[in-house]
């Protein structure tokens, strides 16, 4: 077995874990949680009071209305972001609050 099929076959492996895990929820949040603050300013990730995952979609919970509003425009790039940062992905949108 060459190296791109077997990082094809732990690819399927890995995602196929992610589908069926009793724990997907949890891994999800937790990956979209470190890719944001990986891929976000200092400034943003002090602002962003809470961050969860349901239904595919991400809610953050933005202290400062105009950095929210800022955000809200540029929510594809943002989203082109953390699927870029993320090996697999699950998520459609993204929600301010």
């Amino acid at each position: 077995m060459n190296g791109l099929q077997q990082a094809k076959s732990l690819k399927e492996l890995v995602d196929r874990f992610l589908e069926t895990s009793p724990f997907q929820k949890q891994l999800t949040a937790a990956m979209v949680r470190t890719a944001w603050h990986k891929t976000m300013p200092k400034v943003v990730c002090n602002r962003t009071e809470n961050l969860y995952v349901h239904h595919n979609k991400v809610f953050l919970k933005i202290t400062s209305a105009p950095l929210r509003h800022e955000l809200k425009l540029n929510k594809d790039k943002i989203l082109t972001t953390l699927h870029a940062e993320m090996a697999h992905t699950f998520l459609q949108d993204v929600v301010f609050l």
